[in-house]
C-alpha cells in the first residue's frame, strides 16, 4: 500500500491516507519518529506496527501528565492508567520503559511518602509501611525505605516531638499519670509508632513531667 497524502488533522495529529481508501490515524511525533512521506510503500505488518506505536505514545503521553503533577508508585500510575481503558499489554509495555529510563521508582516514591507524612502527619514506621503496602510497593522496598528513614535514633525523636504537643493537652485536663500514659501510648500508637518506641517516649515524657 502506498501513501496518497497526509493531512494534519489537528496541532497534534495527522491523518494518512492510502492508496487502497485506508486512513490512519497518528501522533505527528510518530510520523517523524519513522520518517514516513508521500508514495512511502507501507506494508500490512508496518501499519500494525505504526498502529500499535501509536497507542504506546499516548499511553506515554497520560503518564507523563499524571507524574508531571506529582511522583506516583507503579501500582498507582498502572491503575489509572487502566481506567482510561487502555490496552493492558500496552500499559505494561510503557510501565517497563517508565522505570528502565527512571521516571518511575517505587523506592524514590516511598522514601518520599514517609519524608511528606512525618513532616505534616507525624506517622510513625507502621501507619507508613501499612499505607505503602495499600499503594502495591514490595515489601523489600518497603524494608529498605524505612531502614533508612528509622534508622537509629530518629523515630524516637519523631515520636517524642508529637507526644509532647499531646501531652499539654491532656496535662491540662487534670488526668491522673496512668490516665495520661494510657491516652498518651494510644495515640501514638495509633499514628503507626510501634509499642517499644511507644513505651520508651511515654515513659521519657512523663519522667520528664
Amino acid at each position: 500500500m502506498k501513501i496518497e497524502k497526509i493531512i494534519r488533522k489537528n496541532n497534534r495529529d495527522i491523518i494518512i491516507y492510502l492508496d487502497n481508501g485506508e486512513e490512519v490515524f497518528l501522533a505527528k511525533e510518530i510520523l517523524m519518529k519513522n520518517g514516513l512521506r508521500k508514495n512511502d510503500e507501507l506494508s500490512e505488518d508496518k501499519i500494525i506496527s505504526l498502529i500499535e506505536e501509536n497507542k504506546k505514545y499516548y499511553i506515554k503521553q497520560a503518564a507523563f501528565r499524571y507524574l508531571g503533577k506529582r511522583i506516583h508508585s507503579t501500582d498507582e500510575l498502572k491503575l489509572k492508567l487502566k481506567q482510561k481503558k487502555y490496552d493492558g499489554d500496552l500499559i505494561n509495555s510503557v510501565i517497563s520503559e517508565l522505570k528502565k529510563n527512571n521516571y518511575l521508582d517505587d523506592l524514590e516514591f516511598s522514601s518520599r511518602f514517609a519524608d511528606e507524612k512525618i513532616k505534616t502527619k507525624s506517622w510513625g514506621r507502621i501507619k507508613i509501611e501499612s499505607e505503602l503496602r495499600k499503594k502495591g510497593i514490595p515489601n523489600q522496598i518497603i524494608s529498605t525505605a524505612m531502614e533508612y528513614k528509622f534508622g537509629g535514633s530518629g523515630e524516637i525523636e519523631n515520636a517524642k516531638k508529637l507526644a509532647a504537643k499531646k501531652i499539654k493537652i491532656l496535662s491540662g485536663r487534670g488526668l491522673e499519670q496512668n490516665k495520661i500514659r494510657e491516652k498518651l501510648f494510644a495515640f501514638l500508637y495509633s499514628r503507626g509508632y510501634d509499642y517499644e518506641t511507644s513505651k520508651e517516649t511515654v515513659n521519657s515524657l512523663l519522667e520528664d513531667l
